[in-house]
């Protein structure tokens, strides 16, 4: 009888050591959320309000804004998952920040083509409102709020949306490679639809503002808000 209490005894002593084990290294392997960290840069130049504006090699999400101040401003958002966060946050931080460029009535805001794995990065452009805006995207999303000039879009993947004025008057050339469709608010669309992707055009007399926009692989939308 002493044997088998020793030897359940013992039994629940490594029960107990193997629970213990247990509460110590499942949390590890259940993939404890690993802590975000974000780098936050503003560069702002003055600009003429009626000029034009090339955004090149971004990629991730990019939002345009259209405000009444006579200046363009670029905020730059980097986000990244590491444990290490001081390291991540020095690494990002090092990380080149576009600047616009000025030059007369143009102005060039070129995205440094850096390799960063693991890090996403997003913009946030403010412009004049009558600014005509020429868009060189990678993947990600493109939206345009407010832009009351001319725009030519251009992204490889995700969505091009134009939140546009009202009471502007458009000629529409979009065109959805594959994957996607068009949807537009705009008066005297018309559809073509393409093997694996579909096109719209409208047209409108001078002094129309022009709306070109292209997309590899995605759709877009065309809105009008009170402006």
């Amino acid at each position: 009888m002493q044997r088998r209490a020793r030897q359940a005894e013992e039994g629940n002593r490594v029960i107990r050591s193997f629970a213990l084990v247990l509460s110590i290294w499942l949390p590890l392997f259940a993939g404890a959320p690993i802590p975000g960290v974000e780098s936050v840069t503003t560069n702002r130049v003055d600009f003429s309000p009626n000029g034009t504006i090339r955004i090149e090699n971004s990629a991730g999400e990019l939002n345009i804004e259209g405000w009444d101040e006579p200046a363009i401003e670029v905020t730059v958002t980097r986000y990244a998952w590491n444990k290490n966060q001081n390291r991540v946050k020095q690494d990002l931080e090092r990380t080149s920040a576009p600047k616009p460029v000025v030059s007369g009535n143009e102005a060039t805001i070129s995205v440094p083509r850096e390799k960063l794995p693991g890090v996403r990065f997003d913009y946030r452009v403010r412009v004049p409102r009558g600014a005509n805006l020429i868009i060189r995207h990678g993947s990600g999303d493109v939206i345009v709020e407010n832009v009351g000039g001319d725009i030519d879009a251009a992204a490889r993947s995700g969505t091009i949306l134009l939140q546009v004025p009202a009471a502007a008057q458009y000629s529409v050339d979009a065109k959805s490679k594959s994957g996607g469709d068009i949807y537009s608010e705009l008066t005297g669309d018309s559809h073509h639809n393409m093997l694996f992707g579909e096109r719209l055009t409208a047209f409108a007399p001078a002094p129309a503002h022009r709306l070109r926009l292209r997309i590899g692989f995605g759709g877009i939308v065309i809105q009008k808000i009170a402006g």
